[in-house]
Formats: structure tokens, sequence, C-alpha cells
């Protein structure tokens, strides 16, 4: 799998994600075609895979921890100011990547044997909604990890927008995700 990324990986620098077939990467790999589908079933898959790699080996390049005691609109701020930044090193991946993700997102899948630094997103949102819900900081009514897939979401949705809208900004567009959710959409009473 790793070799066949890495080949992609490549192609994709090289030639630009869009122009790379699946023939190409089998190529580049030293790879039989019916061995690159078995490991991915579609060019996106491969996409797919080089991201999130990345994604995890810089959240733990980083060392991202979170201070489970701050509240949740901070911690949550904190990691979409990070998502922001690697997403504007990646524009020209988000789409397709957007694309494969809402059409394979597993939302039973498990995510409980998964460290919070290992790129997947969903369980740092659960972790950090599950700890907002034991301060009395969000309703506990619902549980986590139906909250987190409604956060990530959210999260894809202010991320179609700003791929799709070049005059947007993206740290705004997450910080209306944040208050969307924390704050909900009515409107504000009046006294």
């Amino acid at each position: 799998m790793e070799r066949i990324a890495a080949a992609a990986g490549e192609l994709f620098q090289a030639a630009g994600y869009m122009t790379v077939t699946m023939e190409q990467i089998a190529a580049a790999a030293q790879v039989s075609k019916r061995t690159l589908y078995k490991y991915f079933p579609a060019k996106e898959a491969v996409l797919a895979h080089l991201l999130e790699r990345e994604l995890a080996r810089d959240l733990a390049g980083r060392g991202l921890r979170f201070d489970l005691n701050a509240p949740f609109r901070a911690n949550v701020s904190a990691l979409l100011a990070e998502s922001a930044a690697w997403c504007e090193r990646h524009p020209d991946y988000l789409l397709p990547y957007i694309r494969y993700k809402f059409g394979s997102f597993e939302p039973n899948a498990e995510t409980a044997d998964k460290p919070a630094d290992s790129g997947d997103m969903v369980q740092m949102w659960t972790l950090l909604i599950a700890a907002a819900q034991q301060r009395g900081e969000l309703d506990a009514t619902r549980p986590a990890e139906q909250l987190a897939i409604y956060f990530h979401y959210l999260y894809f949705g202010a991320l179609m927008r700003w791929i799709t809208d070049g005059r947007l900004d993206l740290k705004q567009e997450f910080t209306t995700v944040v208050s969307l959710f924390v704050d909900g959409a009515c409107a504000a009473r009046r006294q």
C-alpha cells in the first residue's frame, strides 16, 4: 500500500491530480492493476490514504494536545485554525478528497481505539465534545459520538464552501461552524 501511495503522490505532484490515471499509478508503483485495485478501488482512495497519512503525521509531529478542561470553543477553534492552515496548503486535492469522503463516510466505523492524534477527526471532535458535556458546557442528552458526526459534517460543509468560492476565508468559515454548533441558528433574543 505504501509503495503504491508513494508512487501516486509523486505522480500527483509532477503531473497534477486530475491528469493521473490508475494505470499510471500501477506502472509507477510497479504493480499490476489488479493489485492496485485490491488496495485502492479508485484514485480518490489513494488520495485519501495519502492525505490522511500526511494529516496524521502532521498532527503527531506538532504534538497536538488538548486541555480538556479548557472551553470547547477554545479547543475546537485552535484545532480548526490548524486545519485551515493545513487545508490552505492542499487546495488542489481537497475537492476530490471531500467528494470521496462524503461518498464513503462511515459514521458507525469503530474509532474508539484510535488516539486523538491519529488523524481521525471524528475521534478528536468526540473527545472535545465529551469533555464539554462533562463540564456542562454542551448538552449531554445526545451521545458525544452523534454530535461529533454532526460537527464533522458542518466542518466538511465549510470546506466545500471555501473550495467552491475563492473569495471566502477558511478560518472565518470555521468560526461560523463553531458558532453554529455551539450557539445554534436561533435568532438573538431581544430583551
